[in-house]
């Protein structure tokens, strides 16, 4: 039994992990397959945004099928269309095909994060599915902590498609892993699926006015960590000339500040309550962007105080990710799947949007990115309060 239950936690977490290890992995990678593909910088960042956006668009529509054909058989197709796009990357001659590619990788790939948290949040309680994802999400953080090492590694001994031989790998184990899962739907919804109802699935969760503040919160929280992430390469290689060698040992510092978070909050959230352990990640998160601004205001360019503030951005983000995505459905028992699959559309697309904004305004400073941490923590505060005001314990819903 234990086994069982060892090997679907561990099924879970390459299911939840799949978005950031099909970013990270690849992403020191990405100078040496501009310049094999003979394409532009602005093109090499695009395989990462397609990705996102593909990721970010295709949460809209696993939820809803998957309400009404279950979660297993949605599952299994999403991981196969994944597979699908990570062959074309690693055969592909010209960067658009990449670019092409690595969108439809995206598309596939949204169906694991968002049935993976249907499939908690169908078997347990609000309180038991936030220590659970929470659980999961810390030992999930593992892989991308070490993601961008690994791909430093290979390229010592392959070129770029590599990685994307890797991430096959990955996604076949996760596949095989994902047939030892139950199914855990118990009764699938009656109601034929069609396209107005991806539009409608907006208004049902954003008329909730709790599930609107977990998504600012818990979207807004990864925006932050993202500002890092999108930025993470030009600050710590460009702006303090830290060898490209030496950038994933950062990176991996950062990321383990999201697995403390996390961590925390799996222990916390069943002693204190969900409205505590979000108020802590709020603390954190306002320290660390007060931290940020003081170096960009002063121009202190130093890689410690910078580290620790990232560090505590993803601890903030650890907090309160994994609380907010389970509150969000939970508060919408009967369309879990497509409460799950707004949360993640909206999470994607903060991240995006602000990553892109922080990018496009970078000046070899820290400024754009303390401000775009900033703005994120500041969206995540605002959800918190809305959380705090309509907040119902469990055992007081009827």
């Amino acid at each position: 039994m234990k086994e069982n239950i060892l090997q679907q936690r561990i099924t879970l977490v390459g299911l939840v992990a799949i978005m950031a290890v099909s970013t990270d992995l690849y992403l020191p990678g990405i100078p040496q397959l501009i310049e094999n593909l003979g394409a532009s910088v602005s093109q090499g960042q695009l395989t990462l945004s397609v990705f996102l956006m593909g990721f970010a668009v295709g949460q809209l529509f696993y939820g809803g099928v998957s309400d009404r054909h279950g979660r297993k058989p949605v599952l299994y197709l999403g991981l196969i269309i994944y597979l699908a796009g990570t062959v074309i990357c690693i055969f592909a001659p010209d960067i658009n095909t990449l670019i092409g590619a690595r969108f439809v990788q995206g598309l596939g790939g949204a169906s694991a994060p968002v049935l993976a948290r249907a499939m908690v949040s169908d078997s347990h309680s609000r309180v038991e599915a936030a220590k659970v994802m929470a659980s999961i999400a810390g030992a999930m953080a593992l892989i991308p902590a070490i993601a961008p090492v690994i791909g430093s590694w290979l390229l010592y001994v392959f070129e770029w498609r590599a990685h994307f031989v890797v991430l096959l790998l990955l996604g076949l184990l996760t596949l095989a892993g994902a047939t030892r899962l139950q199914e855990t739907l118990k009764t699938l919804s009656t109601e034929p699926f069609k396209l107005s109802g991806i539009i409608s699935q907006f208004p049902l969760c954003l008329g909730n006015s709790s599930f609107t503040g977990y998504a600012l919160c818990g979207g807004a929280a990864y925006a932050a960590m993202f500002c890092y992430i999108s930025t993470s390469s030009f600050l710590i290689i460009g702006m303090l000339g830290l060898a490209p060698e030496l950038f994933g040992y950062t990176f991996m510092v950062v990321v383990f500040g999201y697995i403390t978070g996390a961590m925390a909050s799996s222990r916390l959230v069943g002693r204190r309550g969900v409205i505590w352990v979000l108020a802590l990640g709020q603390l954190v998160g306002m320290m660390a962007a007060g931290l940020l601004l003081i170096l960009a205001i002063f121009e202190i360019n130093r890689l410690v105080p910078m580290l620790v503030a990232f560090y505590m951005i993803f601890v903030a983000g650890g907090l309160s990710l994994a609380i907010s995505q389970m509150g969000a459905i939970a508060e919408l028992p009967e369309a879990a799947g497509k409460a799950s699959s707004v949360f993640g559309f909206l999470q994607i697309t903060f991240a995006s949007l602000l990553g892109f904004l922080v990018g496009q305004f970078y000046n070899d400073t820290l400024v754009p990115t303390a401000i775009g941490v900033l703005l994120a923590v500041l969206l995540s505060a605002t959800g918190y309060r809305i959380i705090r005001k309509n907040y119902v314990p469990d055992d007081e819903r009827t």
